[in-house]
């Protein structure tokens, strides 16, 4: 009782919008807009949830801060639209950024990697640091001519390791080790185990060969392999025991969306909201000019984001994969339309909205002034085809 009570007090006070008095929660800062771009470049996701949550409600409801922000020029680090802007596309960008990881994964740094040379390799007296290396097991790497005859072995090691590299190119080079040999060999192994085992025993012995292979097999990700998975692991990842074992498509694509370790939606659709509602009351607010320079990276941003999370949620090439543990997903026979049904995530779907609405609201806005502010050409086609104008 007393942890339900705890939990729905701690829920209403996170859920009340960062205002005071009917007023943004930065109104009260000696630096408004200072305390505003700090909360949206702070590193703790609460912090930043709740900055982007406030500047969505300056966007659409306080016009006396827009204009603070919009004539805000002279900062240290930049205008204050521009630190904005900055924080606001970092969010949108971080989509497909991820999209792309998840397509093409930074390879691991192995092991007998050089590092670069550089000036930070060095101590605090400028002198090249000594890197400390394990001791070495086998002698050096040979550097003389390879193609010279071997001289005859030394010491006793020398002789060791000559007698095991004559005997292990033996196997390789041996004349008598074709594919005539090999299969006399399993002709004899064949004859032994007929010999040995009755009939019975040795289909039992087969057929438990080929559920091993089952067990190990399937890695693919397709609805057919998915179906190849042994009876025994199919049944264990359907019931409640198994659930969290399984990679669900919704779980998967979230993860890769939203981010990890938590999921962030909130900030992505207000950075999303905020951008179009101060681009749009920038046409009557801002006296310097300076906002209506961003609109073409906003179009391009918006566009380039919708194509991308369209890709990443279609059954094609691109799309995401469905992994083999996902009983639940229906399978490729099951038709196109549930298949497109299953694809589809709710937070994927609000953030698809959030773009779609924010794209056409821009391109309807400033349509008499695109190219003037240099959305043309195949942008302007793209960006048409991104919200279904075409």
């Amino acid at each position: 009782m007393l942890w339900q009570v705890s939990n729905l007090l701690f829920s209403t006070f996170l859920g009340q919008a960062p205002l005071k008095r009917g007023q943004p929660l930065t109104n009260e800062s000696k630096d408004p807009n200072g305390s505003l771009i700090n909360g949206l470049n702070a590193k703790k996701d609460v912090v930043r949830t709740f900055a982007f949550w406030e500047l969505c409600l300056i966007s659409q409801q306080y016009p006396e801060r827009r204009k603070a922000i919009f004539a805000d020029i002279d900062r240290n680090g930049g205008p204050a639209w521009t630190q904005i802007f900055s924080a606001s596309t970092n969010v949108i960008k971080g989509i497909t950024a991820r999209i792309n990881e998840h397509r093409h994964p930074t390879p691991l740094v192995g092991p007998n990697s050089t590092l670069p040379r550089s000036d930070s390799n060095r101590n605090i007296d400028g002198q090249p640091a000594i890197i400390h290396t394990l001791p070495r097991l086998t002698s050096p790497p040979r550097e003389d001519n390879i193609f010279l005859a071997s001289s005859k072995p030394a010491t006793g090691s020398e002789k060791l390791e000559s007698a095991f590299s004559s005997v292990a190119k033996s196997y390789g080079q041996s004349p008598d080790w074709t594919p005539a040999a090999r299969d006399q060999a399993r002709n004899i192994f064949n004859r032994a185990t007929t010999a040995v085992l009755s009939p019975e025993r040795k289909k039992r012995i087969s057929s438990s060969a080929h559920e091993l292979k089952l067990l190990r097999g399937p890695h693919s990700s397709s609805s057919s392999d998915r179906r190849s998975t042994h009876p025994l692991i199919h049944k264990f990842l359907s019931s409640l025991v198994g659930l969290p074992f399984r990679q669900s498509y919704a779980r998967r694509l979230r993860i890769i969306i939203l981010g990890t370790p938590y999921a962030s939606l909130s900030p992505i659709i207000d950075a999303v909201e905020s951008l179009t509602r101060l681009l749009i009351a920038s046409l009557a607010e801002d006296q310097f000019g300076k906002v209506q320079a961003d609109i073409a990276a906003v179009v391009h941003l918006f566009t380039e984001t919708i194509i991308s999370l369209e890709s990443f949620t279609s059954a094609d090439d691109g799309g995401l994969d469905i992994h083999w543990t996902d009983v639940d997903f229906p399978p490729t026979n099951a038709g196109v339309e549930i298949q497109k049904k299953a694809r589809r995530v709710e937070e994927v779907e609000m953030i698809k909205e959030a773009l779609r609405s924010g794209l056409s609201e821009l391109l309807e806005t400033f349509k008499l002034y695109l190219d003037d502010v240099g959305v043309r050409g195949n942008d302007l086609k793209m960006a048409r085809e991104a919200v279904g104008l075409v």
